[in-house]
C-alpha cells in the first residue's frame, strides 16, 4: 500500500514538473515575444468580448459536471456538504488556485489582505461552481430517476 502511494506521488510529481518546466521556460521569453508581436496594435475591450467570454466559460461547467458525474457514486457516501467541499478543492487545485497561487502571491510580496481578497474571489468562483454542479446534478437526477422509477 505504501509503495502504491509513493508511486502515485511520483507520477503526480512528474506530471506537475512537466507543466512547471514549460511555465518556467515560457515565462522567460514569452512576454517579450508577445510585446514584439503586439507592437503598434491596440486592443480595446468591449462588451462583445465579455459576451463571448461568458459563452465560452461553459467549458468550466461541463468539465465540473463530467468530473462529478464520473466520481458521483464514490463521493455520495460522504454526504452532499463534503462532496461540495471536495469538488471545490478539486476544481481550485486543478487550476493551482487552492494553495499554490495564494502562497506564491504572498511570497512575492503581496500583503496578506491583498492575498486574501484576490484569492477569496477565486475561491468563491470554484465554491459556487461546486455548489451549483452538485446540487443541480442531484436535483435533476432525483427528478428524472424518480420519474423513470415511477413509470416502471
Amino acid at each position: 500500500m505504501l509503495l502504491r502511494i509513493l508511486c502515485l506521488l511520483l507520477i503526480a510529481a512528474i506530471a506537475s514538473s512537466s507543466s512547471f518546466i514549460v511555465h518556467v521556460l515560457t515565462v522567460e521569453w514569452l512576454p517579450g515575444w508577445i510585446g514584439q508581436q503586439m507592437e503598434g496594435r491596440t486592443i480595446s475591450p468591449s462588451w462583445d468580448v465579455r459576451y463571448i467570454a461568458m459563452m465560452t466559460s461553459i467549458e468550466y461547467g461541463v468539465a465540473a459536471l463530467l468530473i462529478y458525474h464520473f466520481a458521483r457514486d464514490k463521493l455520495l457516501a460522504w454526504g452532499i456538504p463534503l462532496v461540495i467541499l471536495f469538488m471545490f478543492a478539486l476544481l481550485a487545485a486543478t487550476h493551482g488556485a487552492l494553495i499554490r497561487q495564494p502562497f506564491m502571491d504572498y511570497i512575492v510580496g503581496n500583503p496578506m489582505q491583498v492575498v486574501l481578497v484576490q484569492n477569496g474571489f477565486k475561491y468563491l468562483i470554484w465554491f459556487l461552481m461546486s455548489v451549483i454542479t452538485v446540487l443541480g446534478y442531484e436535483f435533476l437526477h432525483r427528478k428524472f430517476v424518480s420519474k423513470s422509477n415511477n413509470q416502471a
